[in-house]
């Protein structure tokens, strides 16, 4: 954290000095006498004998460079493990061996109770106890006489009565071997058959009193899996395992007793069914590896050279070289005479203009200055507005009238679209600043502090096409009246027609060129603007087009979610438009197993019927980590994409949770294995998308028992919320509890006027239905 603190800062001051330099280049750049500047490339032969002038030290960039990306290249590719992976291996291999021993635990016995165990059958069995005197005899001399006692041995003949267990039979082989390939169809015929020989013949080692096989082969399988999941598995070495394993099965110490051929046998099947469930657990971590690259690179330390003074730095016709040009540019040997204090001034006063308007963003903006794109951002839209400001001075000859063409009102669109309106109108104060410095024109400042604050709050508000539109011809239209008054005032002799033609233009070429850039600049930025979420929440939009065919259900909930949704966000001071977009493709995921979500199952049974809860769970937490597969497939901006991961925050899943307790009791259920595993909602925008879909979904559910009124819904509403805010879903959100005030009444608003009832029409079978 310290380290990406201290990148952050540097990269920031950096962005702040090139946007210093930069700015007062585009000032300066131009203005004062011409003077022929001499200059001189990299290969090109010395005019002159070059001496440095005083000690100077230069970086040698290139061999720099090289030095660095060798270090780099020493860095080897950092992997993380995964222990999910290994923990889904060893559940894999417990549920076969669980499986397993369901398969061939005993039939019932006619006359006994389901699930009850035989009596154990008692069965006289006559023990031979020996004692051996003093002495030692040869074995060939021994004699035993039974009740006697002798010089060398003494045997005696006791009758006990030991037990002996007889079992129910277990299921025929056959039955238990298409069992477990059925549940396990990826395994081979012959490991199966093994496994299920060892479990079946722990049925006569158990009569006999000896010691159970199976335990110990469960025992070897898992020690070999944590063996090899211990050293690590990497998806490039996944199938050179699996095939070592099988081709050399490791000897399983537990097995040595057994006879060498079931032995054997015991052990290719082990290796086969470890083999088959291992699965990656060591994945590339690019982000740690390029940041162990880059520490490499930092700590390689600058190539220079030394050139001290007097010292001939290039001979005249020699070629000049990079470290060569660098160091007598650093003196300044080619420079011609230094600019006049007018251009000096100029450049201060641009600089000191930067250097306010990074103060507002530092102080005020802290969202944006938090984030050193949006910093570099800032800086490029500085150099923009002092790239506009020097547009008067290429058009403006003997016709002032023609600096009204300034295209000032493109910065107020892209800072409205990029930042905000409050940062777009900050961004107001350089324009003219920079444009007063260049043109030294009252009306240009005045014109072009207008033009830029005349988009802002027509876009900053936009929640459709039509309106995007209109905002362009909106702020053209205003630039007519600013221009003639200014025009009028300052130059009553211009032609004031022109002016108006020239302000219109100004205005409409600004919001054209404003439309192309903005989304450039959003995709190199990862900027989300209200024409990408336009883009989004267009229904021809490729992932909701796969969401209809896929998913039509879950498709028609999203669209009634987005609708509550943006109708929340706006009661609540946020980005409704935002909010849309981020409850349509919530559930994307959900188009992988359409046929697991309820509202996808019409006329058909349900799959989680047949399935145990907690894999029911594990099904339905599925759909948020596909859903994050399939917004980078679709490259959802990751604005849109965090209602993937929040919109059910950590909440139970409490269908599944309840059933797991009735199937398997209190003490065997850990509600944590039946939450999602998603994060907590922080923003406004995900918190009422959170809402929306709980409250909507629970509704649905709802209608298909009874009708809905006001006052259910109503109740319905309440409930749903103070569950999220009772579970702490809300711990990590921005929202007030005045503002979940009003989400909970858009919601209920909305799902009132979703929810009406129709009248019911003569001879129409039916009651009054909700609206479709």
């Amino acid at each position: 954290m310290r380290l990406w603190a201290r990148t952050s800062g540097s990269f920031r001051a950096v962005v702040l000095a090139l946007t210093l330099v930069f700015v007062a280049l585009v000032l300066v750049a131009g203005h004062g006498e011409e003077v022929a500047p001499v200059t001189l490339r990299e290969g090109q032969p010395a005019p002159q004998t070059l001496i440095a002038t005083s000690n100077v030290v230069v970086v040698d960039h290139a061999a720099t460079e090289a030095d660095r990306q060798a270090a780099a290249r020493e860095v080897e590719q950092i992997y993380t493990p995964d222990p999910r992976a290994a923990s889904a291996v060893l559940a894999s291999l417990q549920d076969f061996f669980d499986n397993a021993d369901e398969a061939a635990r005993p039939l019932e016995i006619p006359g006994e109770e389901p699930g009850v165990i035989p009596p154990v059958t008692t069965v006289p069995t006559t023990l031979v106890e020996t004692t051996t005197t003093e002495g030692t005899v040869p074995p060939e001399e021994e004699t035993t006489t039974t009740g006697e006692e002798t010089t060398t041995s003494e045997e005696t003949t006791t009758t006990t009565a030991v037990p002996t267990t007889t079992l129910a039979p277990p299921p025929p082989e056959e039955m238990q071997i298409a069992r477990l390939r059925e549940l396990h169809p990826l395994l081979r015929g012959e490991t199966i058959e093994v496994i299920v020989a060892i479990r079946n013949d722990d049925f006569d080692r158990l009569e006999a009193g000896e010691a159970a096989i199976f335990p110990l082969v469960e025992t070897e399988a898992l020690t070999l899996a944590n063996t090899y999941l211990g050293n690590g598995i990497r998806s490039g070495e996944l199938e050179q395992m699996r095939n070592s394993l099988v081709s050399d099965p490791p000897t399983l110490i537990l097995l040595r007793n057994l006879p060498e051929e079931q032995r054997l046998a015991a052990e290719t099947g082990v290796a086969d069914l470890v083999a088959t469930s291992l699965q990656p657990n060591l994945f590339p971590d690019d982000a740690a590896t390029q940041l162990a690259r880059e520490r490499a690179m930092g700590e390689v330390e600058d190539v220079t050279k030394s050139y001290v003074m007097g010292e001939n730095i290039v001979e005249a016709g020699v070629r000049v070289s990079a470290v060569q040009l660098e160091a007598i540019n650093k003196l300044g040997l080619l420079l011609p005479e230094a600019a006049g204090p007018s251009l000096a001034a100029m450049a201060l006063v641009g600089g000191l203009v930067v250097l306010l308007a990074v103060l507002y963003l530092w102080r005020v903006g802290r969202e944006y200055w938090q984030q050193p794109k949006m910093v570099a951002l800032f800086g490029l839209l500085l150099l923009v507005a002092a790239a506009l400001s020097r547009v008067p001075g290429l058009l403006v000859r003997d016709r002032p009238e023609l600096g009204f063409l300034i295209p000032a009102a493109l910065l107020g669109y892209l800072a409205a679209g990029l930042f905000d309106g409050r940062t777009a109108a900050i961004l107001a104060v350089p324009a003219g600043a920079f444009t007063a410095l260049t043109t030294e024109s009252a009306p240009l400042v005045i014109f072009v502090v207008g033009a830029t604050l005349a988009p802002i709050p027509l876009a900053s508000a936009i929640s459709s096409r039509a309106e995007l539109n209109l905002a362009v011809a909106g702020s053209a239209a205003l630039h007519v009246p600013l221009a003639v008054a200014l025009a009028w005032f300052f130059h009553p002799g211009a032609g004031l027609g022109w002016t108006a033609v020239f302000g219109a233009v100004s205005g409409l070429a600004s919001g054209v060129v404003a439309l192309g850039l903005l989304p450039f600049l959003a995709s190199v930025f990862g900027v989300t603007t209200t024409q990408t979420l336009l883009d989004l929440t267009d229904r021809n939009h490729p992932a909701l087009r796969l969401l209809e065919e896929e998913a039509p259900g879950t498709f028609n909930h999203s669209l009634m979610v987005g609708s509550l949704a943006g109708k929340a966000a706006r009661a609540v001071g946020g980005n409704p438009l935002l909010a849309q977009a981020m409850a349509y493709f919530h559930d994307l995921g959900k188009t992988v197993a359409p046929q697991y979500y309820v509202e996808n199952q019409f006329g058909v049974s349900n799959p989680h019927d047949g399935l145990p809860p907690e894999q029911s769970a594990a099904v339905l937490r599925s759909h948020v980590a596909e859903g994050l597969r399939l917004s980078r497939e679709f490259s959802l901006p990751p604005d849109v994409a965090q209602a993937v991961v929040t919109h059910h925050g950590t909440s139970l899943m409490r269908y599944f949770y309840h059933r797991a307790l009735d199937v398997y009791g209190e003490e065997r259920v850990d509600p944590a294995d039946y939450r999602h595993r998603g994060r907590k909602p922080s923003s406004k925008e995900m918190v009422v998308v959170m809402m929306a879909d709980s409250c909507e979904a629970a509704a649905r559910a709802m209608v298909q028992h009874e009708d809905p009124t006001s006052e259910s819904l109503r109740r319905l509403v309440e409930q749903v919320i103070s569950e999220k805010v009772e579970d702490g879903q809300l711990e990590e959100s921005q929202v007030t509890f005045g503002e979940l005030t009003r989400i909970k009444e858009t919601i209920v608003d909305g799902l009132i006027g979703y929810y009406h009832a129709r009248i019911p029409y003569p001879g129409f079978p039916g009651k009054a239905v909700p609206a479709s």
